[in-house]
């Protein structure tokens, strides 16, 4: 006979449990408080308090609920920003990388694309973030290191973007195409852009609705989109060629759909290379520390590389 062993209640736990009763709190007072807020705060209390093989999922999945968290509550924070970046952003692109006829890239995809194109792009726009949620359950699962690791990472990058998105408030292309390089009109609606041609093209609304709730629209430097196949690429480098071959085409296809589908600038998809760069080796360099302090905190496994 086997008896069960009590569910181990750690300092996680409870900052997990505290965060999400917090952020509860946080939507219902800021009267923005939805059903996927309740499922989002409910998984995470209900994997705080699960057994121990759901409890290891704490050590990385808490930073992607606070990821999500991060990001779905940009507007209460966006009175902080400075001025908005339209027309000099799109003069700035157009001096450093012109396109054929010394126009800009924006104007030119925008009476040369093609429905192949329009679907090769959407998809990678669709699948950009599962890329990341599917490889940190893959690494979960295989209880790898790179599970804790590419979640922070994916953190980091978010959180470092947000501030920039205060600091350095950004105009896409699609917004100066629609509205002109002038002031920033800020009652500017969301708009999916190149996107809308993928959603119509299959006749659905997958775009719209995701575009809809944004709630920053001058959100264009650095461009996440590009930021996060790029930090995918980073973390399973040491892998091997085939890691490096798939992850490596699809973070350069996502990079090329930013600017054809008018989301983002070239000097946008860099931007958002360069924190993408900054977040992994941040992450790297605090797990190098911590596990050469504590060596036994390395999640154990069969055939993954835990090496910082």
């Amino acid at each position: 006979m086997t008896s069960r062993s009590p569910n181990r209640v750690t300092a996680l736990t409870w900052l997990s449990t505290v965060l999400g009763l917090s952020h509860l709190a946080l939507v219902y007072a800021t009267g923005r408080l939805r059903w996927d807020h309740v499922a989002a705060d409910a998984l995470i209390l209900g994997v705080a308090w699960a057994g121990p093989r759901l409890q290891r999922f704490l050590r990385g999945g808490l930073a992607l609920w606070l990821t999500g968290m991060l990001l779905d509550s940009q507007g209460l924070w966006l009175f902080l920003r400075g001025p908005i970046h339209t027309g000099d952003l799109w003069e700035l692109e157009r001096q450093w990388f012109p396109a054929p006829g010394g126009t800009h890239w924006p104007d030119w995809w925008a009476t040369r694309f093609t429905p192949a194109l329009d679907l090769l792009c959407g998809f990678a726009y669709a699948a950009y973030l599962y890329e990341v949620f599917i490889l940190a359950l893959f690494f979960f699962v295989k209880k790898d290191s790179l599970f804790e690791r590419l979640c922070w990472g994916f953190l980091a990058a978010n959180a470092i973007g947000v501030v920039i998105y205060v600091l350095y408030p950004a105009a896409p292309p699609w917004y100066v195409l629609q509205y002109g390089p002038g002031p920033a009109d800020l009652a500017a609606a969301p708009n999916p852009a190149g996107t809308a041609r993928f959603d119509a093209l299959l006749g659905i609304r997958y775009f719209a609705g995701f575009y809809s709730r944004s709630t920053n629209v001058f959100g264009a430097m650095p461009s996440l989109h590009a930021a996060y196949p790029f930090l995918v690429m980073m973390f399973v480098w040491s892998r091997g060629w085939a890691w490096r071959i798939a992850t490596g085409l699809f973070a350069l296809l996502v990079a090329f759909s930013a600017v054809y589908l008018t989301h983002h600038y070239i000097l946008d998809v860099l931007a958002g290379l360069g924190v993408a760069a900054v977040a992994f080796l941040a992450v790297e360099s605090v797990y190098a520390r911590v596990t050469a302090s504590a060596p036994w905190a390395v999640s154990l496994t069969t055939r993954g590389d835990t090496r910082a």
